[in-house]
């Protein structure tokens, strides 16, 4: 399988490459007027490589613009017309972000962004639709891309007061009763002997020495005991825009953020 992070996806639908977008471009470090040209690369490699699925990590588009999650999606279900299947989780600039935006001339305008129902309703056919069991809380959801290899695919993201504040939250946390859940789905893999790989978008460690606030998952230590509780030893992330591994023990077990 393949694992990409932070594609952050802009339509092209939405600016106009003038003025107002080649400001927005300085201002940030995100290839987002690459970004579909990536993904299409991404879509040729994996199409050559015959590859199971892809885990996506987060942050799949700009600033969680309706329009960039429709075409997405596209894109998606063209991978998953070659064979591969598409697994995806939100991240922090995907669901209820005020600073939707499209670029045109010297001019920034407002443009829709969608909800927690209306991300899982684009994207049903990569995750949703075919979970074995759905979080009430929020978009996390376990699925079964093999019999012995299951995902526990985890929504971190932090979004119910973004529109109210004005400003999407940048940090990431699970919830009391998300991690009630995980203990679930964690009894139901072993009762079915399969072994759990998780993916969130925050980062599970700390993966630099200068910038972790708002990257590290608030309750890390938390869910690193319970990840070692629960027999998780590999988790894929997102979110800080670097590549990199840390790893941790608890005990005996070994768990590992890739």
């Amino acid at each position: 399988f393949f694992v990409i992070s932070d594609p952050h996806y802009l339509s092209d639908e939405l600016h106009d490459d003038k003025e107002a977008f080649q400001k927005f471009l300085s201002y940030g470090d995100k290839l987002v007027h690459y970004s579909g040209r990536l993904i299409d690369a991404v879509t040729a490699e994996i199409t050559r490589e015959k590859t199971d699925f892809i885990l996506v990590t987060g942050d799949l588009t700009c600033n969680g613009e309706m329009e960039s999650h429709k075409e997405l999606a596209e894109k998606f279900k063209r991978i998953e017309n070659s064979g591969t299947a598409v697994f995806v989780v939100p991240g922090n600039h995907d669901v209820l972000n005020p600073r939707a935006r499209q670029f045109f001339e010297n001019t920034i305008w407002e443009t829709d962004y969608i909800t927690k129902d209306m991300f899982a309703d684009i994207y049903g056919d990569f995750g949703y639709n075919e979970a074995l069991s759905r979080d009430k809380r929020g978009l996390s959801y376990l699925a079964a891309p093999s019999d012995d290899v299951w995902l526990l695919m985890l929504d971190t993201a932090i979004y119910k007061d973004n529109i109210k504040k004005n400003n999407p939250e940048v940090n990431g946390i699970l919830e009391d009763s998300t991690i009630e859940w995980i203990k679930q789905c964690s009894e139901l893999a072993k009762e079915n002997n399969a072994e759990i790989i998780a993916v969130i978008h925050h980062s599970l460690l700390d993966h630099s020495e200068l910038v972790n606030l708002d990257y590290t998952i608030q309750n890390s230590l938390e869910i690193v005991e319970l990840f070692a509780d629960c027999d998780i030893q590999i988790v894929f992330t997102g979110h800080i825009h670097l590549q990199d591994i840390k790893s941790t023990s608890i005990g005996d077990k070994t768990i590992h953020d890739i």
